[in-house]
């Protein structure tokens, strides 16, 4: 097997390929992993340059016409948000900016921080014109963070390149929370606390697998006062009855957004997601593996 990496969007990109090394394989990843950069450039709402920062800048203001790649990331967005019960939302990022200061700090915060940081949450907020692509807030103060999908679109991209230069047999993988499968590969899910333990395997055959929530997202050498995934609904830290949740589907993207969505939602979900598979697995490592 022949292992490439490459850091972006704030974790570490590698492709796996079955293969042993080879200059030719190199040069492809080479290429997976300048269209996952350019992602990183064009979607970070963290870059002043991007294109979702311009948005942010703008939309509140004025429509603002965006790229297709741009919209149809939207669009999908707003798509799950709508069937989740807003379990899944790229606005909320002043909510995670607060539990992030409050994991800072070690202080909750108050009722009323986590009331104001909610009046700007809401893809209801985010108004998409379908002939024109133009993208427009219906509110001041709302801010797309497309933290929770571009990860996975990415992955699909890096992809889709791979498959164009003819590569048959390869996993990506974007931080290890979302992976996909080029050919038939073997993956596992680890125990939520005993880190080196697998309590699941999976094979995928040309499909994607997200994880939300488990010991991939969280630093083993870092004690967290709270958790790490919030109800963009209520402001609150997620109350969930699983301690991991992994989604497998065709389309990465896809499955990057509905593992936050199950996550917080549980298994009522999955029965308006047509041939999608989720894996639960509580704090003992018990699993349930659920398909549609």
């Amino acid at each position: 097997m022949m292992r490439v990496s490459r850091p972006a969007m704030a974790c570490v990109f590698e492709i796996i390929f079955e293969e042993t090394e080879r200059q030719a394989l190199r040069d492809i990843a080479n290429l997976a992993f300048d269209e996952i950069q350019r992602l990183d450039r064009e979607l970070s709402c963290f870059r002043a340059a991007s294109e979702v920062s311009h948005l942010n800048d703008e939309a509140a203001h004025r429509a603002v016409m965006v790229t297709p790649e741009l919209f149809d990331i939207l669009s999908v967005a707003k798509d799950i948000w709508r069937g989740s019960d807003q379990g899944f939302d790229v606005t909320a990022g002043p909510l995670i900016d607060l539990w992030r200061n409050a994991e800072n700090t070690g202080v909750a915060p108050d009722k009323q921080a986590v009331e104001d940081a909610l009046e700007n949450v809401g893809m209801g907020y985010v108004l998409l014109d379908e002939q024109t692509h133009e993208v427009r807030f219906d509110r001041p103060g709302i801010k797309i963070n497309l933290g929770a999908i571009g990860k996975g679109y990415a992955v699909r991209q890096a992809s889709a390149i791979l498959r164009e230069y003819g590569v048959t047999s390869a996993l990506v993988s974007g931080g290890r929370s979302t992976i996909k499968s080029i050919g038939s590969w073997t993956v596992g899910i680890r125990h939520p606390s005993r880190f080196d333990e697998r309590v699941f395997e999976i094979e995928l055959n040309d499909q994607a697998m997200s994880t939300s929530g488990g010991p991939d997202q969280r630093d083993p050498d870092v004690a967290e006062c709270f958790e790490h995934i919030i109800d963009p609904k209520t402001g609150a830290m997620a109350q969930s009855a699983a301690a991991s949740v992994s989604v497998i589907t065709r389309d990465a993207m896809i499955s990057d957004a509905l593992s936050t969505a199950f996550y917080l939602r549980g298994a009522r979900l999955i029965d308006d997601y047509p041939g999608v598979r989720a894996v639960f697995v509580n704090a003992e490592g018990r699993v349930n593996d659920i398909k549609n």
